[in-house]
């Protein structure tokens, strides 16, 4: 995003009119707290098998410590620019919430959540909501890539995103713990070349300006919600919700000891934390990976090499040092015989800390033994996420010509679940690339909280 731009936590779109009806998306506030806890409460049985599964009776999820310590949130990762919360205003009163989350400028892309009062839902207003989302998305915010986790019970979420021009690319499997268990969810994408002329928002409003048969929504109800939330609540949740962060360095995923990992049927083939003295090799492995590594290939060799200095090295080696939180997730070298052969790397934690993706590399001067040391890292990888990271899912994003990678993946049991659309995959490429992916054998873990 530009510097120029507003923060995220500050915007306010619309006002948009439908049918009659005037909606304007704003940021999410204390004072909200009433209304949104009347209409989910109310509506628990459209949302909650479509919602993130907890310990916590619905009720007790719709506190008002727990709506405080969300607008805190909410504002905190706004203003870092990783996500962009609104609650839904229709004439004026609250009637659900839209959110880009995961936003990742580098890569262009951004995930999309939505739920609407079922008082105003089947007049086009959660379209229209989603569509001026968009909008905003694909323009001040610079996206290229905008997806929609869909569950496939979810026959009005999907219909309604194929009428936005969403497209459905895979099946994620057992992609989401909702409604009590992992479940799959279809993966819904828009791309910046799909935006229709004038954007989302004018085409939904013309779309339903045809339909006249539609009819203008009520306004939600305005009802008694109690008194607002007391200073000593929100102080309370302050708190709460701050000790939380500092509780939240300390995790284990973020700084994990990662022990040596070898596999008894490749025993030559270990995974360790890197170090500083890998750095030499390192350069020398990645000038030799070149071709399958640097996403402009036919840029001069001297500008890669560039890139692979000593300096670049160690601050490769500092940016992962926290670990799987971090941007650049957990990194582990592959060594082979004891000697540096390439590297494994676990990122894109989500945000209930169970799926992630995976990327592999290895250094072509293995010659025959690519594949085996490819296979084995692999599989090291993933049974250490699964075994002591507690992940649930493990996906990887290959590109279609890349057979060598879909056959490694094959091998250790990832599945080919779709093909997503100029996605930007681990070397940097945005271009079409195949979605595979592994889950956890035993799913009987409860969510994390």
């Amino acid at each position: 995003m530009s510097d120029k731009q507003p923060s995220l936590s500050r915007i306010r779109l619309g006002p948009v009119v439908l049918h009659g009806a005037t909606v304007v998306l704003r940021p999410p506030r204390i004072a909200d707290h009433g209304q949104w806890r009347r209409i989910r409460l109310r509506d628990r049985s459209q949302i909650e098998p479509f919602w993130s599964s907890s310990p916590l009776e619905w009720h007790e999820r719709h506190t008002a410590r727990l709506w405080v310590r969300e607008c805190l949130a909410v504002r905190e990762e706004s203003r870092a620019g990783r996500r962009v919360a609104m609650v839904i205003e229709v004439d004026g009163r609250f009637a659900g919430q839209v959110e880009l989350i995961s936003i990742d400028t580098g890569t262009g892309s951004a995930e999309l959540g939505v739920w609407v009062d079922s008082e105003v839902a089947r007049h086009g207003i959660g379209g229209l909501a989603v569509a001026m989302v968009l909008d905003f998305g694909f323009g001040p915010v610079g996206l290229q890539r905008i997806t929609a986790p869909i569950s496939p019970a979810n026959v009005a979420t999907a219909s309604g995103a194929v009428r936005l021009g969403f497209q459905r690319e895979a099946m994620m499997t057992r992609y989401f713990d909702a409604g009590g268990a992992r479940r799959d969810h279809e993966l819904w994408a828009l791309t910046a070349a799909m935006v229709p002329p004038g954007g989302f928002a004018a085409a939904w409003v013309r779309g339903h300006r045809a339909d006249r048969s539609a009819p203008r929504p009520l306004p939600p109800t305005a009802e008694r919600t109690g008194p607002p939330i007391d200073t000593g609540t929100v102080i309370a949740a302050a708190a709460r919700h701050y000790a939380g962060r500092v509780l939240h360095l300390m995790d284990p995923l973020r700084a994990p000891r990662v022990p040596p990992l070898s596999d008894r049927d490749q025993p030559r083939v270990v995974l360790r934390k890197r170090r500083l003295a890998d750095g030499r090799q390192w350069r020398a492995a990645r000038l030799r990976a070149r071709a399958a590594l640097d996403p402009n290939a036919e840029a001069p060799h001297s500008t890669w090499a560039d890139a692979h200095t000593r300096g670049h090295w160690l601050r490769e080696v500092l940016r992962s040092r926290p670990g799987l939180r971090s941007t650049a997730g957990l990194v582990l070298a592959i060594e082979v015989d004891g000697a540096y052969a390439g590297e494994c790397r676990l990122f894109d934690l989500d945000m209930f800390d169970r799926n992630a993706r995976m990327f592999v590399w290895t250094d072509p001067a293995l010659g025959g033994d690519t594949d085996r040391v490819r296979t084995a890292a692999t599989r090291l990888l993933v049974a250490y996420a699964f075994d002591a990271l507690g992940l649930c899912r493990i996906a990887t994003a290959i590109e279609p010509q890349d057979r060598d990678a879909a056959a490694v993946a094959a091998r250790i049991g990832m599945v080919r679940e779709g093909r997503m659309s100029r996605f930007v995959g681990a070397t940097g490429r945005r271009a079409d690339h195949d979605l595979w992916a592994v889950t956890v054998p035993d799913d009987t873990a409860s969510p994390r909280t």
